[in-house]
C-alpha cells in the first residue's frame, strides 16, 4: 500500500489539469444536465488559481470551450460555466470521438492530468470506451460521474476502473453536493504522479493492477500479487513528486507478517474484474474458465458463479396455459422522452438529415393539396 500523508503541504502537491467530458445529449435533458451543472458549479468552482482546467462538450459532436487549457481564474470559471448554462440537451451521444478528442490534448509531461466524465451512460459502446481509456492510462486518470435515475452503471464503474479513478453515481439531486465534494477532497492533492512499482529478488506474477494510477491525497494505491518460493526481495516504489523524483524500497523477510487473511480474497476480487473488463474488450466468454475457477476457489460472486437457494415447489404445473402480456417499458423517472432511441445505440442526428427534410415536405404538399380539395368540395355542396 502506498498512502498519501495525512496532511498535505501545498508545496508537496503537484501541478493538475482537469478536463471535464460533459454529455448534452437529449437524454440529458431535464434533471440529469440540471444536476451535471450542480456539480461542474462545484467542481470547477473549487479549483485553485494555480490548476488548469478545460471542459468538451458532446453530444452527436463535440466542442472545447477553450482551445487548450486555462488556469483556474475566477473569470474564467465564470465565463465556462455561464457557456455550460445555455445547454438544454438535445442529439445523440456519441461517447468515444469525444474521449478521443480528450486524450488527444497536448501535456506537459510534470502534469497530473484528470479526466472527469459526466453523462448518464446511456450508450453501449462499453468496450470500446474501456479499450480507449486503458491505452491512454498513461496520460491521464479518469473519474466517471453518473448522474440519472437510471445510470448505466456498468459503463461509468467500468470507465473509472480502466481509468484507475473512481466512479460517483448521483441518482437524485441532493447527492450532487456531497459527491462533488468527495470527488474534491480525493483529487485535490496529487502527491505522486508516475507511479511504478519494481520486485527485486521475489518471483512475483499475476499482479493487480498492472499499471498503477497517482497516489492522491485522500486515497492511496495498493498492488495485489503473489510470488512462489520464499519472501526474500525488496519492492521499489518510483514516481514522479513536486519536489523531484521519488524512490523507496521496501524490505522483505522473515520478518514481514504474513497472516493477513482477507488479501486472498482482496486478491481475487481485483484479479476477477481484470479478467472480466478484458473479456469485455475482447468479446466472447474466452475467460470464463478462469473467472468460473478464481469465483469457486475464493467463494466469491462473479458473471459465472453465483450463490442460489433452490426452491422444488413448482408454482406455475402449466405455463402454455398462462395469458402472455404486453409489458410497456417505461421511461426513467426524470428522463424525457428525447432520449428515446438512445439507450438502444440507435442514432439519433442533432440536425434532420437531407433526405428527411424532403419527405417532410412531400408530406406537407399532400396534406396542403388534401385540404384545398376538401375545401372545393364543401363550396360546391353550400352552393347546391
Amino acid at each position: 500500500m502506498v498512502e498519501p500523508p495525512k496532511s498535505v503541504a501545498a508545496s508537496a502537491i503537484s501541478p493538475r489539469d482537469y478536463i471535464f467530458v460533459v454529455d448534452i445529449s437529449g437524454s440529458m435533458h431535464g434533471f440529469p444536465l440540471d444536476t451535471a451543472k450542480t456539480v461542474l458549479e462545484r467542481l470547477i468552482g473549487g479549483l485553485r488559481p494555480s490548476d488548469t482546467f478545460n471542459v468538451l462538450l458532446f453530444s452527436g459532436s463535440n466542442k472545447m470551450l477553450s482551445p487548450q487549457s486555462v488556469p483556474a481564474t475566477r473569470a474564467n470559471i465564470e465565463q465556462a460555466l455561464a457557456t455550460i448554462q445555455n445547454y438544454s440537451g438535445g442529439g445523440s451521444t456519441e461517447l468515444i470521438p469525444a474521449l478521443k478528442r480528450v486524450y488527444a490534448e497536448p501535456k506537459a509531461p510534470n502534469v497530473s492530468r484528470t479526466v472527469v466524465v459526466v453523462t448518464d451512460g446511456y450508450v453501449t459502446v462499453e468496450r470500446e470506451a474501456f479499450e480507449l481509456v486503458r491505452r491512454n492510462l498513461s496520460k491521464a486518470n479518469l473519474f466517471a460521474f453518473g448522474i440519472g435515475s437510471s445510470v448505466n452503471r456498468h459503463l461509468m464503474e467500468g470507465l473509472a476502473r480502466a481509468g484507475m479513478g473512481e466512479p460517483f453515481i448521483i441518482t437524485d439531486p441532493i447527492q450532487a453536493p456531497e459527491q462533488a465534494a468527495r470527488f474534491r477532497r480525493m483529487v485535490e492533492s496529487p502527491v505522486l504522479t508516475n507511479v511504478r512499482a519494481t520486485f527485486g529478488g521475489l518471483d512475483v506474477y499475476d499482479v493487480e493492477p498492472v499499471v498503477l494510477p497517482d497516489v492522491l491525497g485522500e486515497r492511496p494505491v495498493i498492488v495485489f500479487g503473489k510470488w512462489r518460493g520464499e519472501a526474500q526481495g525488496r519492492v521499489v516504489i518510483e514516481g514522479q513528486s513536486a519536489s523531484g523524483p521519488y524512490r523507496e524500497e521496501i524490505a522483505i523477510d522473515g520478518r514481514t507478517p504474513q497472516n493477513a487473511a482477507a488479501l486472498r480474497a482482496l486478491w481475487a476480487r481485483h484479479r476477477i474484474a481484470a479478467l472480466s473488463d478484458q473479456e469485455a474488450l475482447e468479446g466472447g466468454d474466452g475467460f470464463a474458465k478462469a473467472i468460473t475457477e478464481l469465483g469457486l476457489k475464493y467463494s466469491l460472486l462473479t458473471q459465472y458463479t453465483s450463490f442460489i437457494a433452490v426452491d422444488k415447489i413448482v408454482r406455475n404445473v402449466a405455463p402454455q396455459n398462462a395469458a402472455s402480456v404486453d409489458q410497456p417499458s417505461p421511461l426513467p423517472q426524470g428522463v424525457s422522452e428525447l432520449a428515446v432511441g438512445q439507450a438502444l445505440g440507435a442514432e439519433v442526428p442533432s440536425t434532420p438529415e437531407p433526405e428527411m427534410l424532403g419527405a417532410v415536405a412531400v408530406v406537407l404538399s399532400m396534406l396542403a393539396m388534401l385540404r384545398r380539395r376538401a375545401r372545393r368540395q364543401n363550396v360546391r355542396r353550400f352552393t347546391a
